[in-house]
């Protein structure tokens, strides 16, 4: 299919100083937890987005300095010639399918907690500890950047502007955003209390920012563009920053203004104490959420202008593009979920963008310091390491055969539409209920959860257009009707429950709530799923510690209920503190009058109540008519158990093997389960599918060569 012109504007290219972008996709910088030392998962990642379309890709936030080192946190560095050989390979992938290679250099206010490096900082950054670059706390005092260390820190961004051109990248961001960066905290009265010619007026303020800026375009020539990541708005307190901090509009536009002849482009962004506010979830913000602070702002500048904001729909990007607010669609989880969105907007192919459903589950895998992963998209991450395209399914070796996966959740779904995509001769996908989807489809019903709905919509969609692919609903099956299927391979995806008794596993006994108050304890299914009628005092108790607990709880209030939740964690959904969904979830529970206990054990207290107990505080008597428990997940594994347990009738139905995949194989994250049945489905071919490949590990070997990182290695071989 042809451009439809209504998208047409999107590919229209930019001008960015010496360079100019094919078109107005622009991938922005974030981190995927493989740095610069894995530069080819690192290259195979961001060379991904480029072949998918997007004109301009960032590598991340790339510390310039070793004293701003943030081991374990694997963050791209920049620091010597070493680091520039790893970029330069990264910016060439990025380059030969013709986007322009962007680097985001990043000089922060605190000194990292130099964990690789140790010792003492250099005189140069003793002046920006703690929370600030000028005036801060640290260690029990306070120090302040004298000027000789100015100068020193700006000759750090003239090197590594310089590093950062013989590497070889078209474009080079400064980042002055999220409240981090020097940058930023000359910039931002709460952090900058001098009075020299660096401290209170905002041209003063900026006076590091324009002298840095001009130092480097000296120093790097006209064919490099240059750019600001602005943090336009530090947003209001408990969040931000308040008055004391830079506002969309205040201080933002005349900044902007101030800086614009240095500049070739603009970035705007928001967020102050809390970076993730630039990045929030699904459950918070909707689509374009940033405008009431970007969307005024271009008037202010000469310079195309990037904005950001969970930008997903090809509609949004349109319409924000036509009515001025900007001139790129930045995006980060955009193009996570699909490298290929702007290739299927151009080719007319919309309905197979694999759109991102704003889980933050990338985000919490960089809170967590490991590689990057997707719940929609499973080969994120996986390009280079085991040779994983989103787009492109090599035929397999074996697909004469048929196949029959039993569960139509997010590990079968999967399975199914990539068993589907490498040819296999016919695939039933089976399930007992009447409609695709498995756990998501009530999943989905939670407060700020329906976009989890993309992950059935989206395989929903590849399925039916697999002609050898056929989905059968309302079908429940036993295991003599699988054995007797006709089908030579059978993939269990029969996912996993949350149980009624189940095992605490704060201290591996079981909960003893079922005995004391039957029926009155109902699991999440029976909530949710089932729609189970709830009295109107309820006890929440989660050991769960993700969404699910605050969730119910959360929809429980809504709906007029009197709801106490409890957890034996120091945290309310603890995961959710990698998602950055904590303090958001905890706003809205407690403006919903949701009763919120941390550290605390529930024990029935007679007919009709529960004891709470806790440390530091005593016993506490709650009326309860029900409690649901958000406790023990179990595989569903009767199925695969029990075809197990009939090994000796495989041959005999022409059965060559049984797998098993998903919550059935161990209950797990949504995205873990996607991951098992693309996994399995990828591996089908192979001498054993039930064990994954030998995936290329990017590490020093003694004595090794180029030749060690690829797929297939000796190096790689695990048996003799």
């Amino acid at each position: 299919m042809a451009l439809s012109d209504r998208y047409s504007v999107l590919f229209e290219p930019v001008t960015l100083g010496p360079k100019t972008a094919k078109n107005r996709f622009w991938a922005t910088p974030h981190a995927i937890g493989f740095g610069s030392d894995a530069s080819g998962s690192a290259a195979g990642y961001r060379s991904m987005r480029a072949e998918g379309g997007w004109g301009v890709v960032f590598t991340e936030a790339t510390t310039i300095a070793p004293e701003m080192d943030k081991t374990p946190h694997r963050m791209s560095r920049l620091w010597d010639e070493g680091d520039v050989r790893n970029l330069t390979h990264v910016a060439r992938e990025i380059q030969k399918h013709g986007a322009l290679a962007g680097i985001e250099l990043e000089y922060n206010a605190a000194v990292g907690p130099m964990t690789e490096g140790r010792g003492l900082a250099p005189r140069s950054v003793v002046s920006t500890p703690g929370e600030s670059s000028l005036a801060v706390p640290y260690v029990g005092g306070l120090v302040e950047m004298d000027l000789e260390s100015i100068a020193e820190i700006k000759q750090i961004y003239v090197d590594a502007a310089q590093r950062a051109k013989r590497a070889g990248f078209d474009l080079i961001t400064f980042h002055c955003g999220h409240a981090a960066s020097v940058l930023a905290h000359f910039l931002i009265p709460y952090y900058n209390t001098r009075t020299d010619e660096y401290g209170g007026s905002l041209e003063n303020r900026s006076r590091f920012a324009r002298e840095m800026m001009i130092a480097v375009r000296q120093a790097v020539g006209p064919e490099i563009a240059l750019g600001l990541r602005l943090g336009v708005d530090t947003l209001d307190a408990p969040f931000g920053l308040g008055e004391r901090g830079i506002r969309a509009t205040g201080d933002a536009p005349l900044f902007i203004e101030h800086m614009d002849d240095l500049v070739d482009y603009w970035d705007f962004v928001i967020g102050g104490f809390e970076w993730a506010l630039d990045a929030q979830s699904s459950r918070t913000v909707s689509e374009n959420f940033e405008k009431p602070y970007v969307g005024h702002l271009k008037p202010h500048t000469k310079k195309p202008v990037v904005n950001v904001g969970r930008l997903n729909s090809p509609d949004t990007m349109v319409d924000i593009v036509r009515a001025g607010q900007c001139d790129l669609i930045g995006a980060a989880r955009a193009g996570i979920s699909d490298p290929f969105l702007p290739q299927k907007i151009r080719t007319g192919a919309i309905q197979d963008i694999r759109e991102c459903i704003g889980c933050n589950f990338c985000v919490s895998r960089d809170m967590a310091h490991v590689p990057i992963a997707c719940t929609q998209n499973a080969t994120t991450g996986e390009e280079f390491r085991r040779g994983w395209h989103p787009e492109v399914f090599t035929p397999a070796k074996n697909r004469e055969n048929d196949v029959l996966v039993i569960g139509a959740g997010p590990a079968g779904m999967e399975c199914a539409m990539v068993l589907g995509k490498r040819g296999m001769r016919n695939v039933h996908l089976l399930d007992a209920a009447p409609h695709i989807g498995g756990s998501i489809d009530w999943v989905s019903k939670l407060p700020g959860r329906h976009e989890w709905r993309r992950l059935i919509e989206y395989r929903e969609h590849q399925l039916k257009q697999l002609g050898n692919v056929e989905v059968i609903l309302n079908t429940p099956l036993t295991p003599e009707e699988a054995l007797d299927y006709g089908a030579g391979i059978i993939i269990v995806a029969t996912g996993s429950f949350y149980t009624r008794d189940g095992i605490d596993p704060y201290n591996r006994l079981p909960f003893g709530l079922e005995p004391a108050f039957g029926e009155r304890v109902l699991t999440p299914e029976q909530v949710l799923r089932d729609g189970a009628p709830v009295g109107g005092r309820v006890v929440v108790v989660d050991s769960d510690g993700y969404f699910m607990g605050p969730g119910i709880a959360e929809l429980l209030a809504q709906r007029g209920h009197e709801v106490v939740l409890t957890t034996k964690g120091e945290h309310i959904g603890e995961y959710q503190r990698y998602t950055r969904e904590v303090p958001h979830v905890l706003k809205d529970l407690r403006a919903l009058g949701v009763t919120l206990r941390t550290e605390t054990t529930v024990a029935p207290a007679g007919e009709g109540a529960v004891a709470l107990r806790g440390p530091d505080r005593p016993e506490e008597i709650v009326e309860v008519d029900n409690i649901v428990l958000v406790g023990t997940r179990r595989a569903d594994d009767v199925m695969y158990r029990a075809l197990a347990d009939r090994r000796h009738e495989w041959e005999t139905n022409e059965i060559s093997a049984v797998h098993r995949i998903g919550d059935c194989v161990r209950p797990h994250f949504i995205a873990e389960a996607i991951f098992s049945g693309h996994r399995l489905a990828r591996e089908i071919d192979s001498p054993d599918p039930a064990r994954q490949l030998p995936f290329i590990r990017e590490r020093r070997i003694i004595g090794g060569s180029d030749a060690d990182y690829v797929l297939g290695a000796d190096a790689l071989r695990q048996n003799l």
